[in-house]
């Protein structure tokens, strides 16, 4: 008989247009995996705000949160992990340390395995903005999976 390695699965959320796509390939390994998806929003900056804004198509309603906004984010992720017989739950948090929130939520969480993207920058850009996910990779307590975006 097959033990399975990977029970739990996080997964940061950029809050981007192509949250769909990304969400789409941690939907299906976790389905493959028959393992669970924990998704977490880290808001850190203002221009998240217009992010969201683009994502949901212009209906940030005045005075909603970026939080809720998020929340509304991860639950269309949450039904479309449902709809592929996927157990997924997740919470947006607002907090300037992306990485350490997101290592925090691995180690309480106890997840098996982190599916994070990559952009691919490299050269001035890299250095300037610095990688969420080699900052992840680096200190991560259980391995990682980066894939391009």
């Amino acid at each position: 008989m097959v033990r399975r390695v990977v029970h739990k699965i996080l997964v940061p959320v950029e809050l981007v247009e192509e949250t769909g796509r990304d969400a789409g390939y941690a939907i299906d390994l976790a389905a493959q995996l028959r393992a669970d998806l924990i998704l977490v929003a880290v808001i850190d900056t203002p221009a998240a705000a217009t992010l969201i804004t683009h994502h949901r198509g212009g209906r940030v309603k005045r005075g909603a949160s970026l939080v809720d906004e998020a929340r509304g984010i991860l639950q269309d992720i949450v039904d479309q992990a449902a709809e592929a017989g996927v157990v997924a739950w997740g919470h947006a948090i607002e907090s300037e340390e992306v990485e350490a929130h997101i290592l925090k939520e691995a180690i309480m969480q106890k997840v098996d395995l982190i599916v994070v993207r990559s952009h691919g920058r490299s050269g001035l850009v890299r250095a300037l903005f610095g990688s969420t996910a080699g900052e992840i990779l680096k200190a991560a307590p259980c391995p990682v999976l980066v894939h391009r975006g």
